[in-house]
């Protein structure tokens, strides 16, 4: 079985068209309960799209329960009745999420812009707030703790955006927060964390970095190490290579 290039679309994400066409083969009986998927790259090679938009409609056909990913196995078919609802439930998520990747390159923009403007003008009591917000941060990421984990990021991030004294950096930051608990993003981000213990602590030690360098004032670390938490976060979520994040990160 072979995946053929999808035509263009312009009032549906390419992700939703990807989504529906693997359901399509799915009624058809091309694809039947319990066969594994290809793997991510082939589809997108075959399909003439890029891989983050594969990742995203696998994901959301994965929430909908469609299908099922298998740690170091694979993407398989779930035996469901009711496939077609199911598929229009995965393609109103993906319609009403935004790409976690375009998300991520967002985020890693304003957050470099932010932190330079912090480095400048933030007082040390604010500095120091922003050490605290990551101290409990750490705290709940060096115990295991996902869940408070990830509340903790969302008050450390804030921090440092409102250490920049702009009121519109600080609605730009909290938007940009509040997409992040999207369902197409929340389970990006958990299986990103469920699929390797260690990468809580690798994220942990770039953060660390990041903070060390804002509370010494050196802008060329801070943004050095901003960079670097961004960029892991979409090679790991995504399965991308250094060339590709670079160079092809378009087509959702």
């Amino acid at each position: 079985m072979q995946f053929q290039k999808l035509p263009q679309a312009q009032y549906q994400k390419r992700s939703s068209i990807i989504a529906d066409d693997i359901f399509r083969r799915i009624h058809r009986n091309e694809l039947k309960a319990g066969m594994k998927l290809p793997s991510e790259r082939i589809i997108a090679e075959q399909l003439g799209v890029s891989r983050p938009s594969v990742r995203e409609a696998i994901s959301a056909l994965q929430i909908v329960g469609v299908l099922e990913s298998r740690p170091g196995d694979g993407t398989y078919i779930c035996k469901h009745i009711g496939f077609k609802d199911l598929c229009q439930k995965a393609v109103q998520v993906l319609e009403n999420c935004d790409s976690p990747l375009e998300l991520l390159h967002a985020r890693k923009a304003l957050e470099i812009g932010a932190t330079r403007l912090v480095i400048k003008v933030a007082t040390q009591s604010e500095i120091q707030f922003i050490q605290n917000a990551w101290q409990r941060k750490f705290e709940a990421g060096s115990k295991g703790n996902y869940d408070g984990y990830l509340e903790q990021a969302y008050e450390f991030h804030m921090a440092i955006g409102r250490a920049t004294g702009n009121s519109l950096i600080v609605r730009m930051t909290e938007n940009l927060l509040q997409a992040t608990q999207q369902p197409l993003w929340l389970n990006m981000r958990r299986t990103y964390y469920a699929s390797d213990a260690n990468r809580i602590k690798e994220m942990l030690d770039v953060h660390d970095r990041i903070v060390k360098a804002i509370q010494a004032r050196e802008t060329g670390p801070a943004i050095e190490a901003i960079e670097a938490h961004f960029d892991i976060l979409i090679q790991r979520t995504y399965n991308l290579s250094d060339a590709y994040t670079e160079s092809n990160t378009s087509g959702n």
